[in-house]
């Protein structure tokens, strides 16, 4: 009788661990993920970016057409 309730356990897992496996396989779900990593990886990227031109600033100053484009966005 333990044989046959244990069986039922792992059987009720597994059924649960399909159902769970199914839901993360949907398209839906794959799109969602998708979206997120996203908007994470631009998001970051832009963080980084920033923290890379702020700290090259003064190399990035000596180069000419750079340096001018800046001036003229900086101008009211």
């Amino acid at each position: 009788m333990n044989d046959h309730t244990q069986r039922d356990q792992i059987i009720e897992e597994l059924e649960l661990a399909n159902q769970q496996l199914a839901r993360q396989n949907s398209l839906r779900h794959v799109f969602l993920v998708g979206m997120v990593y996203g908007v994470g990886f631009f998001v970051g990227s832009a963080i980084l970016a920033t923290v890379a031109f702020g700290i090259f600033r003064p190399y990035f100053s000596q180069i000419g057409w750079l340096h001018r484009t800046y001036e003229t966005g900086t101008k009211p």
